[in-house]
């Protein structure tokens, strides 16, 4: 089995990041109210993903994404788990907008359905921007880990 490792993103790894973020248009990162990783097979980058601070009670899951040569190996897991184990915002709801397909995945770390929650309101208005006309070809969902 080969070995993943997961480690914080450092502030001069954001231009890569932002390169690999505008290749499958999602947004670009802010090193300044976000903590990014960066996951590893064998010392080889292989995804990436993220924790946004919205405010003080709610943070934001996202771009959590796979290198196409790394899939199948369980990266995308390590990302959440460590993005979550070690989130340094503190106390706060992890709110989270994945693909509808996804939401197996996301509930095997505490994720659930949070349509009839009030939540912040940069959450729904990106939501609705998600799946507004030709953004993606797939069903955004909203998601959240309240604690």
């Amino acid at each position: 089995m080969k070995k993943v490792t997961v480690n914080k993103a450092k502030k001069n790894d954001l231009n890569w990041i932002n390169a690999k973020y505008c290749e499958i248009g999602f947004v670009k990162s802010n090193y300044e109210n976000e903590y990014i990783v960066i996951a590893k097979v064998e010392n080889v980058n292989a995804g990436l993903g993220r924790l946004v601070k919205i405010d003080e009670y709610n943070i934001e899951l996202g771009g959590i994404y796979t290198f196409s040569k790394f899939r199948g190996l369980g990266v995308a897991q390590y990302i959440v788990r460590n993005l979550c184990s070690k989130n340094p915002f503190g106390n706060a709801n992890i709110w989270c907008l994945p693909f509808e397909n996804l939401y197996e995945f996301y509930s095997k770390f505490g994720f659930e359905h949070c349509t009839t929650i009030k939540g912040p309101q940069v959450v729904f208005e990106k939501l609705k921007w998600c799946n507004s006309e030709n953004k993606y070809d797939k069903k955004v969902i909203l998601l959240c880990k309240l604690l």
